[in-house]
This record gives C-alpha cells, structure tokens and sequence, in this order.
C-alpha cells in the first residue's frame, strides 16, 4: 500500500515521487504501492516531527522525529531495538488473540457464513497500528446447489475481496454481475466453475472526524448464490499471496 510522509497542512499527495525522495516539510511524499520485498528512501534535511501514514489502512500511521545532527538522540540504538521488538511483539500477541476469537466466531455462524479476516486497532507510542488476521475463518464451505454462502468482513479498517475466477485489473470495484441487497450487501449468483466474480472491497467506512465530511457507507457482507455443483476456489485478491484463499464445494 502506498506510505506517504507530509506536512500536517496536507490534504493528500499529487501522485507517486521518486525513489529515494527528499522531505522538507512543505510537500508530500508518497512511494506508491509496495509489495512484499521493495524499499522505499527518504532523506530528511530539516529536523521536525513528521506524520507518515499508510493510504491504504486509514488508522495505520507513525511519526518521525529527526533531530538536528548536532543534538544527540534520546536513547541509545539498544533502547529502539528493545522498544520495536516490544512493540512487535505486542502487536502478534493481540493478532493471535483476534484469530481464535474470530474463529470461534465463524464456528457460531453456521455453515453459509465465512468470517472474511478479523483484526483490530492497536495504540502504541509510535501511533494506530492495525493488527489484521489475513485469512477466511471458515476456508471451506459444504453446501447444495441453489444455497447462498454469505462473507462479511470484521476488520475495522482492512480491506477483502472475495474473488472467483480471473482477477479484474480494478479490484476496487464489485464485476458487472454484481447487484445489492436491500440491505446494502452486495451478492452475486454463480452458475459454472468458469464464472468471474468479484466482490470489490468490502470494508467498514472510515471513522469520521469533526470538521471533515462524513465518510459513506462501508460495505461489510458479499452474498453468492451458487446454482450449480462443483468446487469453486476463491481467494482475497489483495492477501492471496499471504494465504488468504477458500473453497465452496457445492454438492
């Protein structure tokens, strides 16, 4: 997900700048999307306190305090190792515990409704950090031709897609086959192993703040109506390559 560094007055980046990016304080840095494995380089030649934050995960954010190269740090490279390490494992600590209270959960649920990633919002000195379980709690359903499978999403921040067949180019947005419920879900009917479906982002909407407008509706449920037998593998395009994948098997 993109990670941008800007000045408090900033409303946004203009787009990608280049890798490694100089930050002053007055403009925006942004790296684009990164994958698992790339690096991205600022340099900072003005002391300050400066906000990062993570685009893509609304309460995932972190300050960075750079000093004047005349002043000596706070602590000393140990304190900082010991301080991250805490923090991680802080942060894996409380994952462990939102996946067996999400599992447990998708086991309560019943037979057609799939927990789609759990997670929650942490606090630590450095800022909101997300803790997000990437995976479909219940990753293989048994159902009969004609039932729907329901999946709805309990993270409060990160997003899914359920997603049969080929991976559109914008995963954003729900596939043309794609209708909404009454209720705001959205649902799709599959009727061969070769259908193309996908869900778009399903994720709550944004916290809302005082003197900004208020964010729309999330969409938290997709629903599939499969009409025919057969196995039908699906995964969350955004986390498959973490093991966020599942199988209808229709009987």
């Amino acid at each position: 997900m993109p990670n941008q560094v800007r000045p408090s007055s900033s409303t946004g980046c203009p787009g990608t700048t280049p890798n490694p990016s100089g930050f002053d304080g007055t403009q925006c840095v942004n790296s684009g999307p990164m994958t698992n494995g790339q690096s991205y380089t600022v340099v900072f030649p003005t002391p300050g306190n400066y906000k990062l934050v993570d685009l893509g995960h609304a309460s995932q954010n972190g300050v960075v305090h750079v000093l004047d190269t005349s002043l000596p740090l706070p602590h000393d490279q140990a304190y900082y190792d010991r301080f991250a390490a805490r923090t991680r494992r802080d942060l894996f600590l409380q994952g462990q515990v939102d996946s067996v209270v999400g599992y447990l959960d998708s086991l309560r649920t019943g037979g057609h409704e799939v927990t789609a990633g759990v997670g929650g919002i942490t606090a630590t000195a450095g800022g909101q950090q997300n803790v997000s379980v990437m995976r479909f709690m219940q990753p293989r359903v048994d159902i009969r031709a004609g039932d729907t499978v329901e999946w709805s999403n309990v993270d409060p921040s990160t997003p899914h897609t359920i997603t049969f067949g080929i991976e559109p180019l914008n995963l954003k947005t729900p596939s043309g086959n794609v209708s909404t419920d009454a209720d705001g879900g959205l649902h799709a009917t599959i009727s061969s192993t070769d259908d193309n479906v996908n869900s778009g982002y399903i994720v709550a909407s944004a916290n809302d703040r005082t003197g900004v407008e208020q964010s729309a509706l999330g969409v938290t449920h997709f629903r599939v109506t499969f009409t025919q037998p057969g196995i039908y593998p699906y995964i969350c395009a955004l986390h498959d390559e973490l093991g966020m994948t599942g199988m209808v098997v229709v009987h």
